[in-house]
């Protein structure tokens, strides 16, 4: 089974048409160029052509159609880049002798209503799933289904967030039991740093879903943390490989990798900001810490890491930058009593220009010393240290730097500890 995105910025720009108001004729005609020129490059014979053109034209029209004002609309809206592509692979490989049916993942994929990051109802997607694409399969059919696609229980369409289609993949490779989810990309598997910013990262051949969840959430682009949750129970494993490297192997995700040797990874993630508020009256009050994180909760901010001072008088959280005018002015409506009238609280501030640079394995847990040489390397580099976090599970230790410290601090952090080699 084959689960397929858009084309490249082809969501991009249906997502600029729906911000900016430009001209949806003119947005239809580049689309069904952009489509055509692929059809004919693929050298499609006259019948799978045929078919082809006319589901463009129709998804199409469909387009121009849209009453934009409300936010069902703009999903449907979005769901037209996946419906194109993924007709026009089903039509390429039908011309080429295959037999591959079009899926339109909506009657399969059921989830809530929280347009443009819905949820999936895993249960009842199960059962359709198992009633729609199990005979198919049976009959040794090749379903080519539509990514980042769903719908509520009213059968109204819903997308499942950026990078959704290897969501998709995921949930159908739960539902399905496959031994195997693979996730073509443009890179050979998971690093354990990011090659682009350190000439020593090495290949992971296998991982565990929690390590590959942890390293995505803290800036590991390869693979969206969403995307695993639906395996965490199953032995279904994902497999990341490299569309221009076929014949690699890639990384392996799985519940319990065998070679794993005692890799740790490195990650960064940029573009983020420190906000503190501070006080010496907020010790001892209870509720402080749910009242400030409401105000954030308000405008829609993620917090990536939290970071308290073991006397209770301040709290500091990173958040993207984008975030960070909202969150400080809602934090002064929810605290400004706080902060004019009884003085608990004295300031509310912002560090800007800093990452998060995060060490994340399994086999952290339990390994004496990984911390004291993490923090010896960022010493012997004479690079400072901002905030620092520490997950529960052991599985990953996270540390605020300033920006233009990030890559050195990576390659600090990755040399001491000979990643790959043993730690």
């Amino acid at each position: 089974m084959v689960v397929t995105s858009a084309l490249g910025g082809v969501t991009d720009q249906i997502t600029a048409e729906i911000t900016n108001g430009e001209s949806r004729r003119e947005l239809g005609l580049l689309l069904r160029n952009r489509h055509m020129d692929l059809a004919a490059e693929l050298e499609l014979p006259a019948q799978a052509l045929a078919g082809f053109t006319a589901h463009l034209d129709t998804t199409l029209t469909d387009l121009e159609s849209l009453d934009l004002g409300n936010r069902s609309s703009h999903d449907l809206a979005l769901s037209i880049g996946e419906r194109l592509s993924t007709n026009l692979l089903a039509a390429v490989l039908t011309g080429r002798g295959i037999v591959a049916v079009y899926i339109d993942s909506r009657p399969l994929i059921r989830t809530d209503s929280n347009w443009g990051q819905a949820r999936v109802d895993l249960e009842t997607t199960r059962t359709q799933v198992g009633e729609q694409l199990q005979p198919l399969l049976a009959e040794g059919a090749i379903p080519i289904v539509t990514g980042f696609l769903g719908s509520n229980h009213r059968g109204v369409t819903t997308t499942i967030g950026r990078n959704g289609s290897d969501l998709t993949a995921t949930v159908l490779g739960a539902c399905l039991q496959a031994r195997e989810v693979w996730i073509w990309t443009d890179v050979d598997g998971i690093f354990t740093a990011d090659p682009r910013h350190y000439d020593g990262a090495r290949l992971l051949t296998e991982i565990s879903y929690r390590e590959a969840a942890e390293a995505a959430y803290f800036g590991a682009t390869v693979i969206h943390p969403h995307t695993l949750w639906p395996l965490l129970e199953t032995e279904t494993a994902v497999r990341v490989v490299n569309t221009l490297h076929p014949s690699n192997p890639g990384t392996l995700i799985c519940r319990h990798p065998q070679d794993r040797g005692d890799n740790l990874i490195t990650t960064a993630v940029e573009g983020v900001s420190v906000v503190t508020v501070g006080g010496y009256g907020m010790v001892g009050v209870p509720g402080i810490a749910a009242t400030i994180f409401s105000a954030v909760q308000t405008v829609g901010a993620s917090v990536l890491m939290i970071s308290q001072s073991s006397s209770e008088h301040n709290i500091s959280f990173v958040i993207r930058d984008k975030d960070v005018k909202k969150t400080v002015e809602a934090l002064d409506r929810v605290l400004g009593d706080w902060i004019r009238l009884d003085h608990r609280i004295d300031r509310i501030q912002v560090m800007l220009n800093v990452s998060i640079v995060t060490v994340v394995g399994e086999d952290m847990k339990g390994r004496c010393g990984i911390a004291g040489k993490i923090f010896s390397a960022l010493g012997h580099e004479e690079i400072s240290v901002i905030a620092i976090a520490q997950g529960s599970s052991e599985y990953s230790i996270s540390m605020v730097l300033h920006s233009h410290q990030t890559r050195q601090a990576i390659s600090a952090i990755h040399s001491r500890l000979d990643v790959g080699h043993g730690g």
